[in-house]
């Protein structure tokens, strides 16, 4: 049986790398960032900042072997995450990293995510903001047991639980764990399909 619990300090390094790998291929990561060295060395300072911040929330979870993370934001925080969580946390110094780059890719997925979830979760709700598994580990029941966990927190909440996911194969992985398909669309031009669930207590 898979453990799960909330991530620690001493846990970011190995969560950073877990998520990492499972999403160096990710067809959203590759539309966003197509050349590979930066696709990596952006990725990971992404997480570390984004990990670190939802930390401060006790919203992410994680494996004993921290080869699963999920990282939440709670209904706590409905509509969104106050704007000085994110200036502290120094996404802005993303911006020149990103300026002589393909800028376009990285905010219109941003914004597509963001006006999907503004379009569809109305109430305090649970989000699943980021899912990943370390390659090695995959198939073990550990993408289960985080989105079990995190069920969970809805039930005890009594609230929703809802998740975008950017691979259509992960639809029957979430409808497994008890989440209905709300809309599927090709909403980014040349990329994967935008494709949200929810669950519902």
């Amino acid at each position: 049986m898979v453990s799960i619990r909330e991530i620690r300090e001493a846990d970011i390094e190995k969560a950073v790398v877990s998520l990492v790998h499972a999403f160096y291929d990710d067809g959203l990561v590759c539309y966003m960032f197509p050349e590979e060295k930066f696709r990596r060395e952006f990725i990971t300072w992404t997480y570390e900042r984004w990990l670190r911040l939802l930390m401060t929330f006790n919203s992410v979870f994680v494996d004993d072997n921290v080869q699963g993370v999920a990282g939440c934001i709670p209904p706590s925080l409905y509509p969104h995450i106050p704007f000085h969580y994110i200036v502290r946390a120094g996404f802005f110094r993303a911006i020149p990293k990103l300026m002589f780059r393909n800028f376009w890719r990285p905010l219109r997925a941003y914004w597509d995510n963001q006006s999907r979830t503004r379009s569809e979760v109305k109430e305090p709700t649970w989000i699943l903001d980021i899912l990943g598994v370390h390659p090695s580990a995959q198939g073990k029941g550990i993408g289960s047991a985080l989105v079990q966990h995190l069920i969970s927190c809805a039930n005890r909440d009594k609230v929703p639980a809802y998740v975008i996911t950017h691979k259509e194969k992960n639809i029957i992985f979430y409808e497994k764990n008890g989440f209905k398909l709300l809309n599927k669309k090709y909403s980014l031009p040349g990329g994967p399909p935008t494709c949200s669930l929810i669950y519902k207590p």
